[in-house]
């Protein structure tokens, strides 16, 4: 049971300010919980925005699934819109890559979170919806799991009572380098959930390599690329001489760059997890496999008798032994806490 009152909140970190939204951490007096809140201005002109809040909003009260971020609470203060969620003491994916995995995160891990993305997508399906926009931006840890949030872009097959075949219109243009081709297209064919599982093989892309895909490419090159059936792949040894240029070198000038790809070409990826993002990143969407499908693929076997805060706090300790200098942002791992970090920078 969450309040409506302020009072009853102690707000003992800002994450993020904006003109818009506000994230904070709070503490809630009421129920002795930690809590992140969102806090949305009403007075803004951007009516579109206040859409996208309340049609999220509506859609995260119709699901009940472990590995989907819950809305525990929301109430309006004067002209402002308050929306309590969990505290998910690892922040986003994203954070991760910037933080701690900054030549992407392990595969064992990469594994354990698209586990319970897969599992939430699987739900969201089910439920004749989309997400419209898995990245590792909108992916949230805690020492137990991973959940999906941010569901601004989610759509329902479902109108006027009746399913419809397909999905019309065009994601966020922040989420373009996610959106798989077909959504791209805005034809009369529209999309399926399916557009989904695209997103989770570019994530999975941004996750292992630790880059945003597209990062530096014109999103009209972006979306010829994805018409072509050329998209990002996992960086390893495998696949690192596509990387060279015509005289077998590395055509990147700068020093810190030219470094990370020499940890690619040292690095080995499991032929399943090339294999996942394969079948993930398929042109044709009807040759994709479901969510359900995906959970039993091979990939996952590495999932037995691990957990998401081993894997953070392994790496965090062969950092520490390599005497690398711990970013002030990270902060210790917290074991009475659930070995989790009490300072992670949330940013939405």
């Amino acid at each position: 049971m969450c309040s409506n009152s302020l009072t009853d909140y102690q707000f003992t970190k800002a994450f993020k300010h904006g003109k818009f939204c506000s994230v904070y951490k709070a503490n809630c007096a009421v129920n002795d919980r930690v809590v992140v809140i969102k806090k949305f201005s009403l007075e803004q002109d951007d009516d579109a925005e206040l859409k996208r809040l309340f049609a999220e909003i509506q859609c995260c009260r119709q699901f009940q699934h472990p590995n989907i971020n819950k809305i525990l609470h929301s109430f309006i203060v004067d002209s402002d819109v308050y929306v309590l969620y969990p505290y998910m003491c690892f922040g986003t994916c994203q954070i991760l890559l910037e933080s701690i995995f900054t030549n992407g995160l392990p595969e064992p891990l990469i594994a354990l979170i698209f586990k319970d993305v897969l599992s939430a997508l699987m739900y969201i399906h089910t439920n004749d919806f989309v997400h419209g926009s898995v990245r590792a931006h909108h992916i949230l840890l805690d020492s137990q799991k991973a959940v999906l949030s941010n569901f601004h872009e989610s759509r329902s097959f479902i109108k006027h009572g009746k399913k419809k075949p397909v999905l019309h219109g065009i994601s966020h243009e922040k989420n373009l380098n996610w959106a798989a081709p077909e959504v791209l297209d805005q034809n009369v064919h529209g999309f399926t959930e399916k557009c989904d599982i695209y997103s989770v093989g570019i994530t999975a892309c941004e996750m292992a390599n630790g880059i945003q895909p597209y990062s530096e490419t014109q999103p009209t090159l972006m979306y010829t690329e994805k018409i072509r059936g050329n998209v990002p792949s996992l960086l390893d040894r495998s696949t690192y001489t596509m990387l060279l240029d015509d005289q077998g070198k590395m055509p990147f000038e700068n020093a810190a760059t030219r470094r990370t790809y020499e940890i690619f070409s040292q690095r080995v990826l499991t032929d399943d997890f090339h294999q996942f993002v394969e079948i993930c990143l398929n042109r044709n969407a009807e040759n994709r496999w479901s969510a359900k499908k995906l959970m039993t693929h091979a990939f996952f076997k590495q999932c037995r008798h691990v957990s998401i805060s081993d894997h953070i706090k392994k790496c965090r300790s062969e950092t520490q032994n390599n005497s690398i200098k711990d970013d002030e942002s990270i902060g210790p791992l917290d074991d009475h806490a659930q070995e989790c970090r009490e300072d992670v920078q949330w940013n939405f």
